[in-house]
């Protein structure tokens, strides 16, 4: 089956260019309004969800602040196509849970690496070892946290936490060598495209994101910031369970 794009377009001149170019590549794809691309999402379980932001980056915002708010459709991911001029909202849609932003005029073959590498989070997951252990149900354990791969999904004392891919490639990366400090650069080259320009900022961002979901799930702070360095899971003995308190 060809995996589903769900495209919330400003005009329908983006939404039938955008759906030329998806097909021809092997995508099919939907249309959303604003007020409806939670319900679609909800219901389709699209591959990704592309908002066009066009001149108004604060409906966009708000919608993927509602996409992101849903427990279904929260782990989706949502890219924005951000007018040219407008490149100023850039982190605001970062942080309001965006996993990929491109500034119109995009060349068709970046936003379509961008979607195939979304499908392939999961072999460089699946290589992760000691101290990740891999259980006979396709998960993976490191201290009191165990991950599903295909899922992308987090479980702590019975709670769970869905991440985006991006998040997820990071968090594995992280988990290959706790206490190991791997730079923005290392980061970049595991969770986004080749090719792809990835500002630093980008990088603390995300990882921004990850470390308070991953408190409000454990209630503990498991990333680390070195300064002018990069970032590092640390393992706490006292804690057992590979937390920073």
């Amino acid at each position: 089956m060809k995996p589903l794009i769900l495209i919330c377009p400003r005009n329908v001149d983006i939404y039938l260019l955008l759906t030329h170019i998806l097909n021809v590549d092997g995508f099919q794809t939907t249309l959303a309004s604003e007020e409806e691309v939670v319900e679609k999402a909800a219901a389709m379980k699209p591959e990704a969800i592309i908002l066009d932001t066009g001149t108004d980056a604060a409906s966009t915002l708000r919608a993927c602040a509602t996409i992101r708010s849903n427990e279904i459709t929260a782990a989706i991911p949502t890219i924005a196509l951000v007018a040219a001029g407008d490149e100023r909202h850039y982190l605001d849609l970062l942080k309001a849970g965006v996993d990929e932003n491109f500034v119109r005029p995009v060349l068709p073959i970046r936003l379509l690496n961008y979607l195939h590498s979304l499908s392939k989070f999961t072999a460089r997951a699946a290589a992760i070892e000691t101290p990740l252990t891999e259980t006979l149900t396709g998960t993976l354990a490191f201290g009191g946290l165990t991950i599903h791969v295909g899922r992308r999904l987090v479980k702590y004392e019975g709670r769970e936490l869905q991440l985006g891919p991006i998040e997820f490639k990071l968090l594995s990366r992280l988990l290959e060598a706790p206490g190991n400090v791997f730079s923005r650069q290392q980061l970049i080259e595991i969770a986004w495209p080749p090719n792809l320009y990835v500002q630093s900022r980008t990088v603390d961002v995300h990882i921004g994101h990850l470390r308070r979901s991953l408190r409000r799930l454990t209630g503990g702070n498991l990333i680390r910031t070195v300064r002018a360095s990069g970032y590092a899971v640390e393992l706490n003995r006292s804690m057992g369970e590979g937390f920073i308190s």
